[in-house]
């Protein structure tokens, strides 16, 4: 009886540490390849510094409020994408906002205009999609010759 009730303490306690284990694991990084997990931490990191510049007035609220945006849509679109593909991989993902799409691709603005998801741009970029969170965004992914 007395080792009965010694192996479920064990399996008690054994049960507890592997619960809180599993609840201190970060859930963004669970699961992930080691590409996926490093860009994430990489997210993370941009997330931190953002809220190092703006607690110390280095950047404006709207930029920050902008690089916070662009960085969720960012990790958003690299987690679906490896959804999809079921690959550790991250592709060089660049999510613009629609006044500086010019600056990206030259007559952007107009190049997006009636265009799809899949779809290329300039041999250079596949447009991935949009999304309007505050203000309009395009997210494209830099096609690189392999």
């Amino acid at each position: 009886m007395s080792a009965r009730i010694a192996i479920l303490m064990c399996l008690f306690v054994g049960s507890r540490t592997v619960a809180f284990s599993i609840c201190t694991v970060d859930p963004q990084s669970h699961g992930y390849g080691p590409e996926v997990r490093s860009f994430l931490e990489l997210m993370k990191h941009e997330d931190d510094e953002l809220e190092f510049q703006i607690k110390h007035n280095e950047i404006s609220r709207r930029d920050y409020i902008r690089s916070k945006t662009q960085i969720a849509i960012h990790r958003q679109t690299v987690l679906d994408l490896v959804k999809e593909t079921g690959k550790d991989f991250v592709p060089e993902i660049h999510v613009v906002a629609a006044p500086d799409l010019d600056q990206l691709i030259e007559d952007g603005t107009k190049t997006v205009k009636g265009i799809k998801r899949g779809d290329t741009i300039s041999d250079k970029w596949r447009y991935l999609g949009s999304v309007h969170r505050g203000e309009l965004f395009y997210i494209l992914e830099r096609l690189t010759v392999r």
